[in-house]
């Protein structure tokens, strides 16, 4: 499948609309709005050049990330709920979109870095076909919390360098209760397969920032080390050892986790360092530790 077959088929996913495993059905072409609260125009909250990545996404001067506005899923301690939930931000055509990744590389992004763009995947991949062929040469980073559906990502496939997905429940239950996501663990299992698949090897530039690759991002939740280590087992089990795990302690209590006893503080210092020792112990030795 040519590139002007795969656009025109990822068009044709938006009614009705088929883009995420959430599978709403809506048809987003007349206008109707699905569970990502989206219709057919992409909506941005921000773009800048940012250095909270890993450090070999972020690079010297910052990756070049686009925040995109709304979301197909609902997580109730979202940290950028001002516009994935409520919505904040501004509708953007497919050539404003490109004028603002070329921008981002004038600024020198050692990246451009999509953060949960999936349900506006159409004019996203439009946006990138017309900014390669207007000299945009840097990696693009799909940052995705990992629900995605592998039909889609084979529609991806050549588009994508950096694979940036969370694996954040191995508690299908928990999934739901936090982020109205059905069946996570194995949808999300299947996604990263497919991006393994698509980019197999980790590669760096001289200057040693990212240049193709697969990352899995956990989400450290307090009183979840449990979790935490079957989710490694799960891991190492689906992908092996060697995939690149970056472990996060950023997790925060905001929007509605208050509502929820149990993930309403931040982590304790005490935890975070059992965290690492559990990485440790279950032999991964690829990837970075975040602290806030």
């Amino acid at each position: 499948m040519n590139e002007i077959e795969k656009i025109k088929r990822l068009y044709e996913m938006l009614s009705p609309c088929y883009l995420c495993p959430l599978r709403c059905g809506v048809e987003r072409l007349k206008r109707e709005s699905g569970i990502c609260n989206s219709g057919i125009v992409t909506k941005i909250s921000a773009f800048t050049l940012y250095k909270g990545e890993e450090p070999p996404l972020s690079g010297r001067d910052g990756s070049g990330t686009i925040f995109f506005s709304n979301c197909n899923l609902k997580c109730v301690y979202c940290q950028n709920f001002q516009f994935s939930q409520i919505g904040n931000g501004r509708f953007v055509s497919v050539k404003e979109l490109t004028r603002i990744m070329l921008s981002l590389q004038e600024k020198g992004a050692s990246n451009i870095n999509l953060v949960t763009p999936t349900h506006y995947f159409p004019p996203i991949v439009a946006s990138l076909r017309l900014a390669k062929s207007n000299g945009l040469t840097l990696p693009i980073i799909l940052n995705t919390i990992g629900y995605e559906d592998v039909k889609v990502l084979n529609l991806l496939e050549g588009y994508i360098d950096i694979y940036l997905p969370d694996f954040r429940y191995i508690d299908d239950q928990k999934a739901i209760k936090y982020s109205q996501a059905p069946d996570y663990v194995n949808i999300t299992t299947a996604a990263i397969k497919e991006m393994l698949k698509q980019v197999p090897e980790v590669k760096f530039r001289p200057n040693g920032t990212m240049s193709r690759g697969v990352i899995i991002r956990i989400l450290l939740f307090p009183d979840n080390l449990q979790d935490l280590r079957l989710t490694l087992r799960h891991i190492a089990k689906e992908f092996g050892k060697d995939v690149y795990i970056s472990l996060m302690s950023q997790y925060v209590p905001v929007y509605r986790a208050k509502e929820f006893p149990e993930i309403s503080r931040k982590l304790s210092r005490e935890e975070m360092l059992e965290a690492i020792k559990i990485l440790r112990e279950e032999g991964f030795k690829n990837g970075w530790v975040q602290y806030d």
